[in-house]
């Protein structure tokens, strides 16, 4: 994983996030791997600079699609 953040104990990301940065050449994306969606705010402030940033993809890490509704969420 590219940027799990001072979680030795975990080797499982919960999210990706991917940075696409405006470059002269076109966008550049920059992929994180995090625990928690907070790590994000350190990770772009890392660089490059934020005034750079064209949009920022979040998405869950393990990819699992189960369909799960808010209101069956509610009934776990």
């Amino acid at each position: 994983m590219s940027d799990v953040m001072d979680h030795a104990d975990v080797t499982v990301a919960r999210w990706v996030a991917t940075v696409f940065y405006r470059t002269e050449s076109g966008l550049v994306d920059v992929q994180h791997d995090m625990l928690e969606l907070e790590e994000l705010q350190v990770l772009v402030e890392r660089g490059p600079h934020w005034d750079a940033i064209d949009h920022i993809d979040i998405v869950r890490a393990d990819g699992a699609d189960t369909g799960l509704t808010i209101e069956e969420a509610e009934r776990l």
